[in-house]
């Protein structure tokens, strides 16, 4: 029997070394080249540290694929892997930032390179995105490789231009004659100089191929131009093994990768295991990844293998089994794509309607809108839980035609319901209460209508909780300013934070604890906003600790902001940035968040008040707004930092562009708050573009829109823009008792704003040795050997590090060293 061997290529090798004189090498053949093999052996060869993953096939998700790859970054670092895996592939700048700080926080050796392979799988313009960021900002010690069968998906020509992109193509993976001679020694294939000439002439070099065709030669098949591949695979690989091999590789073929447990479920063949090893010992084309402990077939046999799937009743036999072995494993969302597959729509739909298993995002997985979109409605009426769930999908899309058919089927499930007679009571009114549930969302930001709809399900519920809205849920809808999503009609602040005070604890009650504490997060941010400093410190501290107790995120961490804008207007500047960090290390070890847009949303709110535009987020600071789900990105709440950050770079033409711009974002839910930001902004801009006169009369017009409900302290947050502007105007109004209230907060939070430390002066000689370290590319146990100290010691250094110089991880604490000539 041949057992699998490698060829070592030292011509390959060569090219090959180059991955680490480059942030990203491609290897770039058509299937069969020996792509993977070689990067493998390579760096097997050169012992560096690996991360290896890749695209399984056309159908796998970006999801799936960033769940792998979280995996295996948890075999190097165990924490930054669960908070990758919980984090989820970022949709946004702000969640693609994140990520790059949690990478670049690995504590990796020089030279640490991930693989990913089959990188021309990867559809999603999410992952290629993410990757080039990546290339662009990992340091200079961490490479990249990708294996793919083409470029056509890749957009590398600003990578290529500035020299952090090298590409090895197919021409150098061709094998030449003598290392076609020299792979026939190692396998024991004896074809003759002749027939060695014929084989490397027909197949260009292309291996996977010569390795069939010799297989084929042994067995009598001469090399000839009219052989197929497909031909080629069916007679040497397929047709040699009996017809129990035969099936059990075709059964297999569902899966895109498999462990050797879950061949013998889904095969229900006892000889499994000894399959696995007579076919992995004969076969080139399976694989067995040790560091994945997952079988593989090679792309070839596995095409030919799903092509010769016709019969999908015989293949729905074997999607059936992989989907009853993922539910055994709990691993519900992909058990239900392989039954979808398998046909088995009536029994994922009832999967979906169990209410224990029903979870925030149960509905998400692969094929589901197909499934639902395709189902008809009567049946979908006998599964009303997982009907509702398919209905917000749609809902909360962010897509209008999406939305509006959401809003149709939800009207229309109602009806049906509220006229079904052969139903227990119980079962209709909990139905009708799950859909008054979700019609909260459709009547979104209009607090009357959603509390009329929560009141209704309570009501119907008669004292249960829905099984639908979960405690996880994103209670504050990604705005890190619980009231200012719902203030929405001039001149009833007030009267809408009453409202929301007394009433809104029915979501809580409702939905498991979900937005605990929002009654007095608002009654902080209320206080905040009109100056009842006392107010908003006591309510604010209330909503943390009642949030708290139902892991809360979003409500902390807008209590946390009310503290941080409260404590700068204080002058208590050390106070304001110990609660940023704490915001920051709550959000991060709840590995369950899905809240970081909301941080950097707060952090660059709470650094621009300061006016520490090097700190506010670069997807703030830039205004790459990438394209929002029905969250938009804190209800344009992102808009309003982007114009605090422009306001700070003094591009006054641009800030003023920017204001007529920013009013169709903030109309889209009628953000008041948003609304008198932009104003004060077009005030900032219009005074230094024309003058006093201009900026004050712009001025005026946004005290007028915030006097009736006395809001103050964001006037006062622009106090060194608008301070000159204030002035003048109070001057001609000297009667006018909420001006003097908006000046004197104004020319308090001036006094304020000098008490800013200067925390890069304040590095201790020890950090500055520990950065500079990091800066030259040494872990922390390296640090921690040079200078005698134990690991636990320098992570503490760098910690200070961090927090002194206002940055979230070593990288950025590096270019900010470097930019502020630390070293």
């Amino acid at each position: 029997m041949k057992r699998n061997k490698t060829l070592k290529r030292e011509r390959v090798n060569r090219a090959l070394e180059l991955i680490f004189d480059y942030p990203l090498t491609i290897v770039e053949a058509p299937i069969g080249y020996g792509k993977t093999t070689a990067v493998r052996e390579f760096l097997a060869a050169r012992g560096v540290p690996v991360i290896w993953t890749s695209f399984f096939s056309e159908d796998d998700t970006p999801e799936a694929f960033w769940d792998r790859l979280a995996t295996e970054i948890g075999i190097l670092d165990e924490t930054a892997g669960i908070r990758l895996k919980s984090l989820g592939i970022p949709f946004n700048a702000p969640q693609a930032a994140t990520i790059i700080s949690i990478m670049s926080e690995l504590d990796y050796s020089p030279d640490t390179t991930l693989v990913i392979d089959d990188f021309h799988l990867a559809k999603s313009m999410r992952v290629t995105g993410l990757f080039r960021r990546f290339v662009s900002e990992m340091p200079g010690d961490f490479h990249i490789v990708f294996i793919t069968r083409d470029m056509s998906n890749l957009d590398i020509a600003e990578l290529f231009a500035k020299g952090r992109c090298n590409i090895l193509p197919q021409q150098t993976l061709r094998f030449t004659v003598e290392e076609i001679r020299a792979y026939c020694a190692l396998m024991g294939f004896r074809p003759g100089e002749d027939g060695l000439k014929r084989v490397t002439e027909y197949t260009g070099g292309w291996i996977s191929l010569a390795y069939l065709i010799f297989r084929g030669m042994e067995q009598g098949i001469p090399v000839g131009r009219n052989s197929v591949i497909d031909e080629l695979v069916e007679k040497v690989l397929y047709d040699a093994y009996d017809e129990p091999i035969q099936r059990f590789l075709m059964h297999l073929s569902v899966m895109d990768a498999f462990t050797a447990e879950q061949a013998r479920y889904v095969t229900e063949e006892i000889r499994a295991g000894e399959f696995l090893k007579k076919l992995r010992r004969e076969n080139a084309f399976v694989s067995f990844d040790e560091a994945a402990g997952v079988y593989k077939f090679h792309n070839v046999l596995l095409d030919f293998l799903r092509a010769r799937q016709i019969d999908s009743a015989e293949s729905a036999i074997p999607y059936r089994r992989v989907g009853e072995w993922f539910l055994e494993h709990k691993t519900y969302k992909t058990a239900y794509r392989y039954l979808f597959r398998a046909g088995e729509t009536e029994r994922v739909l009832a999967l979906l309607n169990d209410e224990d298993a029903i979870t925030h995002d149960s509905a998400e997985f692969e094929g589901a809108m197909e499934m639902f979109a395709a189902v008809p409605r009567t049946l979908l009426f006998k599964y009303p839980l997982a009907y509702l769930q398919f209905i917000t999908l749609l809902i909360l899309s962010g897509d209008p035609a999406a939305v509006r058919d959401g809003v149709s089927r939800l009207d229309e499930l109602q009806g049906v319901y509220e006229r079904f007679e052969n139903i227990q009571t119980i079962r209709k009114n909990h139905v009708l209460a799950e859909i008054s549930t979700v019609r909260v969302f459709t009547v979104f930001n209009d607090v009357h209508q959603m509390v009329a709809c929560a009141n209704e399900a309570l009501h119907l519920q008669e004292g249960g909780v829905s099984c639908l809205m979960k405690r996880e849920a994103e209670f504050t809808f990604g705005s890190p300013h619980f009231l200012y999503t719902y203030y929405r009609e001039p001149g009833r602040l007030r009267e809408t934070a009453d409202f929301m005070v007394s009433e809104f604890p029915a979501f809580s009650r409702l939905a498991s604890g979900c937005g605990t504490g929002c009654d007095y997060v608002t009654l902080a941010e209320y206080a905040l906003e009109t100056g009842d400093w006392q107010a908003a410190e006591l309510n604010a501290f209330k909503a943390i600790y009642k949030a708290k107790t139902m892991k809360q995120t979003g409500i902390a961490l807008c209590a946390g902001l009310t503290l941080t804008r409260l404590y700068i207007y204080k002058g208590k500047i050390d106070e304001a940035l110990e609660h940023l960090r704490q915001l920051r290390a709550d959000v991060t070890k709840d590995i369950s968040t899905g809240y970081n847009t909301s941080l950097e949303l707060a952090e660059g709110y709470a650094y621009a008040c300061l006016a520490q535009p090097d700190s506010i987020p670069e997807w703030l600071r830039t205004g790459d707004m990438s394209p929002a789900r029905f969250m938009y990105h804190g209800m344009a709440f992102n808009y309003v930092v982007h114009g605090k950050a422009v306001l700070l770079s003094k591009d006054y033409i641009r800030l003023e562009m920017l204001t007529e711009e920013c009013a169709a974002h903030f109309s889209i839910f009628h953000n008041q708050l948003g609304f008198l930001h932009n104003q004060i902004l077009d005030a900032a801009a219009k005074y230094r573009l024309y003058g006093r006169e201009k900026g004050c009369a712009a001025l005026r017009e946004a005290l007028g829109m915030a006097r009736e409900d006395h809001i103050l302290l964001p006037f006062a947050e622009y106090a060194p823009a608008i301070l000159d502007m204030l002035r003048h105007i109070a001057q001609n109004d000297s009667r006018d008792d909420y001006i003097k209230e908006v000046l004197f907060a104004c020319e308090q939070y001036l006094e304020s704003l000098k008490r800013t430390p200067q925390s890069a002066a304040s590095l201790t000689a020890r950090e500055l040795e520990v950065l500079t370290l990091t800066a030259e590319g040494l872990k922390r146990s390296e640090i921690a050997c040079r200078l005698g100290v134990s690991a636990g010691t320098v992570k503490t250094h760098l910690e200070n590090i961090y927090r002194k110089l206002e940055t979230g991880g070593k990288m950025e604490a590096v270019r900010k060293a470097q930019k502020l000539k630390l070293f």
